[in-house]
């Protein structure tokens, strides 16, 4: 950081601001683990063309590593340095975070990792709900818990909801909201195992109290106090919403008939349960501008299910041929379904169909 004692005025008040938006910009990524420049700038709430300018500093001054998102038009991600992570443990607000990722820029922190598209969707919901790009009713939002943090609150997490969410955000009126990204294409019989899970619960509660509560535990440790004779006090969260931030529409069709499927005897959750339906193209800047949720039971939400459903529905005779072809020429199942605009899960449930009638 830069010597401010021989300087005073607008100058002194420049090199201040400028460090404070270092410590900002440190501070998220250790919140979150990686960010893209777009989503600092909304994080830290100050333009992109502020943000460039400082972002280039700290590169120079080796606070941080960038590198090239996959399958992307050149946008770039960003993450600690030891250097920068080292700085950022020296500040107070470190103590809130649960885990601090050092990366080395030989090694690189995208390159192994696979699912890059899913934590950048994750993130982007979060840093949207909280700049209030995203509207959900009246909530106003607390805490986030990015996906990056969530990692080292796995068992906590698995004992609460029977499964780990891709984030958690509590809002000041003490609703827990459980966020799970849907990235690819599995079909119905695919999204199953710990979401089945923890639906089954949620609706179970939610049909004999109304509401779904429980402790926080370990999960906001920042809410967590301690009285004068050495015990603690655990919050209760005092309700749950369930979204499913779906990429595209395909995938919320598949989310939706599995979730209708799995509350079918305890409907009442539904009202609690949303979906945030993206447009094919994938986008990397402003994900969520003009995206509205869709609630489970809403007329209009299942419209869109039949809509599409019916968009897609294949007549027998042409699933036949598709089995066909798969058996004929043994070409791979998950290129077979893409080229036909169907799921794998599909593709297997026809080739059964098809074996039946023989």
């Amino acid at each position: 950081m830069r010597n401010r004692k021989k300087l005073s005025g607008a100058a002194a008040q420049q090199i201040f601001l400028g460090e404070e938006n270092e410590l900002n910009i440190l501070f998220a990524l250790g919140k979150f683990g990686w960010l893209s420049q777009s989503q600092l700038a909304m994080y830290c709430e100050i333009s992109v063309q502020t943000i460039r300018h400082v972002l280039r500093r700290m590169m120079v001054d080796n606070l941080i590593w960038t590198e090239t998102y996959n399958d992307s038009p050149g946008v770039k991600a960003f993450a600690l340095s030891r250097r920068g992570a080292s700085l950022l443990k020296n500040d107070k607000r470190s103590d809130l975070l649960g885990k601090i990722s050092t990366f080395y820029k030989s090694s690189g922190f995208l390159s192994n990792f696979e699912h890059q598209y899913h934590r950048h969707l994750a993130n982007e919901f979060l840093i949207a709900l909280q700049s209030e790009q995203i509207e959900l009713g009246r909530h106003i939002i607390s805490r986030v818990k990015p996906e990056h943090e969530i990692q080292t609150l796995k068992n906590t997490a698995n004992s609460i909801f029977q499964c780990v969410p891709d984030s958690l955000v509590l809002t000041t009126d003490m609703t827990l909201l459980i966020i799970e990204i849907e990235n690819s294409s599995r079909g119905i019989s695919q999204h199953a195992g710990s979401l089945s899970h923890w639906l089954e619960v949620f609706a179970e509660r939610y049909e004999q109290d109304g509401y779904y509560s429980d402790s926080l535990r370990s999960l906001f440790k920042e809410l967590v106090s301690e009285d004068d004779e050495g015990s603690f006090d655990y919050p209760d969260f005092e309700n749950v919403e369930q979204i499913f931030v779906c990429r595209n529409e395909a995938i919320f069709r598949n989310i939706w008939r599995k979730v209708e499927r799995v509350t079918a005897a305890y409907p009442k959750c539904r009202e609690n349960i949303s979906y945030f339906v993206l447009p094919k193209k994938q986008h990397w800047h402003n994900i969520f501008f003009g995206i509205e949720p869709r609630f489970h039971d809403e007329l209009e939400t299942r419209e869109l299910v039949i809509q599409g459903s019916e968009r897609h529905k294949y007549t027998a005779n042409r699933r036949q041929q598709i089995v066909e072809q798969l058996n004929a020429t043994g070409a791979s199942r998950s290129l077979l379904a893409k080229q036909h605009n169907i799921s794998v899960s599909t593709l297997d449930r026809w080739r059964r169909e098809f074996l039946r009638s023989i």
